[in-house]
């Protein structure tokens, strides 16, 4: 523990670097409060003079039309998520970038990380600056299995960092700083021998009453990078290590050291303070990036100062311009007499009762005294006039939200002169373009927790475990991670191995995606339809149905054997397997050869019949029946070889166990069967093939009307290297005696 020299030490600098932090960024926030609470808070969007001006009597009415925008801006980053991919750099491995992706992913899912970055955005777009963080946290309260998570900061302007850093993400800030408000009760269970003292702040505009509410305490976590002193060395074996963490034995199996040097390295700290007191740590923190994520809206750089903001600071004017014209019109309108009859007194004689409540009863009819004076009936006078120029202003402060905020009426949802798809969609476009800044830097501050994540995950997750992963669509998978195989002493899905970068896409969700390739899929296949012979299990996949895997599978397995050879291609198959897929292949050759040969037969017969063609259709379908069984046949065979070589992959990279030596075996017989049943198949096709040959010939030879006796040609089948091969040969043949008695 340190000595109380060091906690007053360290104290005194947190407060040093908390005022720093603080009075350097003190106007932004004020600013960006004040932005917030004009979009929120109803009331907030008059100016104090003019308000002052009104007084009481006067109305003030709102018409927040920011609002409507920011949460178009909001919604449309909800809809187009950012998605990261790992990739492997230097010395990493493809499977285990895959994997250390999907881990992340399911460490996304399990935070609600979507509803972490939706609550950022909020004050993102609003006030100009959103805030969350990474923790760790432990699994239950009887192991010491940690899992990482991703959080919210639920008031990022309580998180202050490192005013000297220039990286738009922060990431080369020397400290940071989170202060936290929890009540005195919690205060004392967790710290029982510490005095409730505040963490004094000088701040008037972050949480002011709860500063001083007499139910909370507010505390600090401080955050810092502490430099380290250590030495690297280069082993024969070519790897990179810490001197402190090696053993003599371990440096004797590695070839012993080729070269070592010294660097300087940091390490990241981290304590919880009260007003005079360390209540926590200090600690080391696994990783060696701080774990807190900053989004601006919009930044800029003035007189060296840097100035953020969000979409409300320019707009402000003209949402005040619109509320301060319409408040007027209303105004107008309700100040201004009501329209009025105007009649000479004896026009009104006798009928002024009736008159009195003609604006408030529906009279079928008033009647009234016919007046020599005044010829006609009463006259009314028109109501209140609205003053052209306060219309017009109405208009053009409407138009000067939308020209500040770079959204327009098409972009909102309202009909303009676009009529097709495409044009809309280009106008909607144009103002997504002028806020995209937005979307943009939230896409920045993903990329940056997934950096944080492929840091700290293999520090966290460092033991042989099995881990969830997820797919981009959402899939379920599991997966061994710091596997050591025992025998050659790789490792397998080593999370600490090899280096790994990050990149980020922004898109709709991965079922918006979807959605839209199945309405692309169905055009395709009308305009042309032999796509689902060769791709219909993927289209039918891609559809958001019941059922629809298990529909794909079953047509994948009907798909024609040439795309099935392509589909597994890149997979090590066995010598069996490939044999059988070989002999299958020229099975089906030899049935496509005399089902030609049956055509070209029906083609040479001059006079055909109704019989022949149904023979010929007849044997279409049979061969057509033995395509899609062959085809099966080598989908069950192609998919039990995947199967085994995932199971024997599960049993470990070690050798083969007992089990998959059986299931091997098992599948070389079946491997035998099939092909087998798909020779007699063929046989049995190629027997009723030259059967329907010779039937044609028959009827053929009786069309014959010349002395030269015609060719006739038969089929021979005999079996060449355990194959059946079919032969056609040409032979003459004498004239039937009904043929020569025509002549």
């Amino acid at each position: 523990m340190p000595d109380s020299q060091t906690h007053k030490d360290l104290i005194a600098r947190i407060r040093e670097r908390y005022r720093v932090m603080h009075e350097a960024d003190e106007s932004n926030r004020r600013k960006a409060i004040d932005d917030i609470r004009f979009v929120s808070e109803p009331g907030q969007q008059w100016d104090a003079i003019v308000r002052r001006e009104r007084g009481s009597d006067r109305p003030m009415y709102e018409f927040n039309k920011l609002r409507v925008t920011i949460k178009r801006i909001i919604n449309d980053m909800r809809a187009n998520r950012p998605r990261g991919k790992v990739r492997a750099a230097e010395d990493g491995d493809t499977k285990t970038a895959s994997v250390l992706e999907g881990l992340i992913r399911n460490v996304w899912e399990n935070s609600d990380g979507d509803t972490v970055i939706d609550a950022a955005a909020e004050f993102q777009v609003s006030g100009g600056f959103g805030a969350w963080r990474v923790t760790t946290k432990y699994v239950s309260d009887d192991v010491f299995d940690q899992d990482v998570c991703v959080t919210s900061i639920r008031n990022p302007f309580c998180l202050y960092w490192d005013p000297a850093a220039k990286d738009f993400m922060k990431r080369d800030a020397e400290d940071w700083f989170l202060t936290e408000r929890i009540s005195k009760k919690a205060y004392q269970e967790r710290y029982p021998k510490v005095e409730v003292v505040n963490f004094e702040s000088e701040s008037t505009f972050d949480d002011e009453q709860d500063w001083e509410d007499e139910e909370t305490v507010r505390i600090g976590e401080y955050w810092w990078r502490e430099p380290v002193d250590r030495t690297i060395v280069l082993l024969g074996s070519g790897a990179v290590a810490d001197a402190a963490t090696l053993t003599p034995e371990l440096i004797e199996a590695s070839g012993g050291i080729v070269r070592e040097r010294a660097v300087r390295a940091y390490k990241i700290m981290m304590c919880i303070a009260s007003g005079d007191a360390i209540l926590e740590g200090p600690t080391e923190w696994a990783g060696k990036h701080f774990p807190f994520v900053v989004v601006f809206g919009d930044q800029a750089i003035i007189e060296g100062e840097t100035r953020w903001f969000g979409l409300v600071r320019f707009a402000k004017d003209a949402q005040r311009a619109y509320n301060y014209s319409r408040t007027n019109v209303i105004e107008s309108i309700a100040l201004a007499p009501q329209a009025q009859w105007w009649a000479t007194p004896e026009q009104a004689l006798g009928h002024t009762a009736m008159w009195s409540t003609a604006h408030k009863k529906n009279f079928p009819f008033l009647m009234f005294n016919a007046d020599p004076k005044q010829p006609g009936p009463p006259q009314r006078m028109a109501g209140a006039m609205i003053p052209p120029a306060v219309m017009a202003e109405v208009e053009f402060s409407s138009e000067d939200i939308k020209g500040v905020t770079g959204i327009y009426d098409a972009s909102l949802g309202q009909r303009s002169n676009e009529t097709s798809g495409r044009a809309i969609t280009a106008r909607q476009r144009q103002g997504e373009i002028a806020t995209f800044n937005y979307m943009d830097n939230l896409a920045k501050g993903v990329r940056r927790t997934w950096e944080i994540l492929v840091d700290l995950i293999p520090r966290i997750y460092d033991t042989q475990k099995s881990v969830r992963i997820l797919g981009a669509d959402g899939a379920e998978d599991y997966a061994e991670v710091n596997v050591i195989n025992p025998v050659t002493g790789e490792s397998v899905n080593d999370l600490a191995r090899g280096r790994y970068d990050v990149s980020i896409t922004v898109g709709p969700s991965f079922a918006t995606q979807r959605q839209e390739a199945a309405e692309t899929y169905t055009q395709m296949l009308q305009s042309f339809p032999p796509l689902a012979q060769v791709a219909g299990d993927l289209i039918m996949k891609s559809m958001d149905l019941p059922y629809a895997d298990e529909i794909s599978e079953r047509i994948k397995a009907l798909l024609p054997p040439e795309v099935q050879q392509l589909i597994g291609q890149d997979k090590a198959v066995s010598p069996e397997v490939a044999a059988a897929m070989a002999q299958a292949q020229a099975a089906m050759a030899q049935v496509q050869q005399h089902g030609q040969l049956v055509q070209q037969a029906s083609a040479e017969l001059e006079q055909k019949s109704a019989e022949v063609d149904k023979q010929v259709a007849q044997l279409e379908t049979k061969r057509a029946q033995f395509d899609a069984e062959v085809a099966r046949k080598l989908a069950e065979i192609t998919k039990r070889e995947a199967d085994l070589i995932l199971k024997q992959a599960q049993a470990g990279a070690t050798v083969e166990g007992e089990q998959v030596r059986t299931d091997r075996e098992s599948l070389a017989t079946e491997v035998q069967k099939a092909v087998a049943e798909i020779q007699t198949m063929a046989a049995q096709f190629m027997t009723e093939a030259a059967a329907v040959i010779a039937d044609i010939q028959a009827k053929q030879a009786t069309q014959v009307f010349v002395n030269t006796p015609p060719t006739r040609k038969q089929v021979r089948i005999r079996r060449v290297n355990g194959e059946l091969v079919g032969e056609v040969e040409a032979m003459p043949e004498a004239v039937p005696e009904a043929a020569g008695a025509l002549q």
